[in-house]
C-alpha cells in the first residue's frame, strides 16, 4: 500500500476527498479542514488501520473558532495495488459508521520519493 492515494470518505451527511501517504505502516495526510494521522496494517489483501482525525485550524482561528475533537478511527477492508476499501466507527460510536475509498495516484507512479538528502 505504500504511496500517496487519494481519498473520498463518508460518515452519514459528512463526506469529503483528501490525500493520504502511505509509508512503512505510518499514515500521514488531511482534507481542507482536518490533518490525519495513524498507521496502518497489510495482512494479505486485508487492511487494518487506526487514524486520528483532527480539525485544522489556523493560529489566526485558535482563540475564535470552535472546532470539533479529534476523532479516532479503527478501520478494515481490503486493498489491491491501485484501490483500497475500508470502513469503521470511531472510538465509542458504534452508531457512526465510516466508509473510506482510496485510490493510487498515478502521477507519483505510486511510490513514495524519498528525500536526497535521505539516501
Amino acid at each position: 500500500m505504500e504511496g500517496y492515494w487519494l481519498t473520498h470518505y463518508d460518515a452519514g451527511s459528512a463526506h469529503g476527498d483528501g490525500i493520504a501517504m502511505l509509508h512503512g505502516g505510518e499514515l500521514l495526510g488531511g482534507d481542507l479542514e482536518h490533518v490525519w494521522r495513524g498507521s496502518y496494517e497489510e495482512e494479505g489483501p486485508r487492511v487494518f488501520a487506526r487514524i486520528r482525525i483532527a480539525p485544522f485550524v489556523s493560529r489566526e482561528e485558535e482563540g475564535s473558532m470552535a472546532r470539533e475533537q479529534p476523532v479516532i478511527l479503527s478501520l478494515e477492508g481490503y486493498c489491491t495495488e491501485e484501490f483500497a476499501r475500508l470502513e469503521g466507527h470511531p472510538d465509542q460510536r458504534e452508531d457512526v459508521l465510516f466508509h473510506v475509498e482510496l485510490r493510487k495516484c498515478r502521477s507519483m507512479g505510486g511510490r513514495v520519493v524519498p528525500h536526497p538528502k535521505a539516501a
